[in-house]
């Protein structure tokens, strides 16, 4: 089953946890940013047939749909680096179809992330910078997505690995075993680490792990991906509740939010990300541009 997915969302307490003190704290004490936070949204993949006559015009081809993906979003949480690294000619093309202000915020490899092996592995790793730099200009924080088996026990590996990660390069963290969590000294401990090398902490909010659901805050920019049900009251109600806590850590300080849309399929995340925008921009002033939608919602 896929992570955090429940047959019936009924009985979920969607309510947010409340503020990490530490967190709001260290972001008040970042260098005062001299413009306002920036809000970037994005979904899991662009290449959905699902969305011509959305926000992609009748007839567009598949080669075309980057293209026009890049014009209503300004990142994309890639998948496809998770499963093969990207070699330079598929990159060159990539740049070559985003608008200037766009970023991609690549998965890390599987090969370094899902094994012990692979994290202490010197040479892969830098395989997968040389990836990474080729993005330039287009290049966001990196997400490294720990398998559900990676728990507590294997803190020696991530530390190693986190030592070997250049400070040049953003990345976010997310765990998935439930010891990250349940022990109330862990995650703290773990941000304060974070927080004195810049590295960020990746917050998911999904219907059936309510236990990964945190407010920790290790870097000038946080990574939020929202799994929505089909559009299900309950998305629009938190999606409302998560654009006035962002608007709290705006305020703070936070410079740059990468704000994922999950929907099934991603069939229906333009008509999520049409209403996130709408929330984002009464509550958090962040003068985002609706979708541009080829037919009348």
């Amino acid at each position: 089953m896929e992570f955090g997915k429940l047959s019936s969302i009924a009985n979920v307490d969607w309510s947010l946890p409340p503020d990490d003190g530490a967190s709001v704290a260290y972001l008040q004490k970042l260098p005062r940013p001299t413009q306002p936070t920036r809000f970037l949204l994005g979904t899991p993949a662009w290449g959905h047939k699902e969305w011509i006559g959305k926000i992609y015009p009748e007839k567009t081809k598949p080669t075309e749909y980057l293209s026009y993906y890049s014009q209503n979003y300004d990142t994309i949480e890639l998948n496809t680096s998770h499963y093969r690294i990207p070699n330079h000619e598929q990159v060159l093309k990539w740049r070559e179809q985003v608008t200037p202000q766009f970023q991609f915020c690549p998965k890390v490899f599987q090969g370094l992330s899902h094994s012990e092996q692979g994290m202490l592995d010197k040479s892969l790793l830098k395989e997968w910078l040389r990836f990474v730099e080729s993005l330039q200009e287009h290049r966001g924080p990196c997400f490294i997505q720990f398998p559900p088996h990676f728990d507590y026990s294997h803190k020696a590996a991530l530390f190693y690995f986190l030592q070997q990660w250049p400070k040049e390069f953003e990345l976010a963290l997310e765990f998935r075993h439930p010891s990250w969590f349940k022990d109330r000294q862990i995650l703290p401990a773990l941000t304060q680490y974070l927080q004195t090398r810049g590295l960020g902490l990746v917050i998911t909010d999904v219907a059936g792990r309510r236990d990964v659901l945190h407010t920790s805050i290790s870097a000038p920019f946080t990574m939020l991906r929202i799994i929505g049900n089909n559009l299900d009251p309950s998305d629009y109600t938190r999606s409302l509740e998560w654009a006035r806590r962002l608007s709290q850590w705006s305020r703070a300080g936070l410079q740059r939010v990468y704000y994922f849309v999950h929907e099934p399929d991603d069939i229906n995340s333009p008509e999520m990300t049409q209403a996130l925008i709408q929330y984002l921009n009464e509550e958090c002033d962040a003068s985002l541009l609706p979708l541009k939608w080829c037919a009348t919602l």
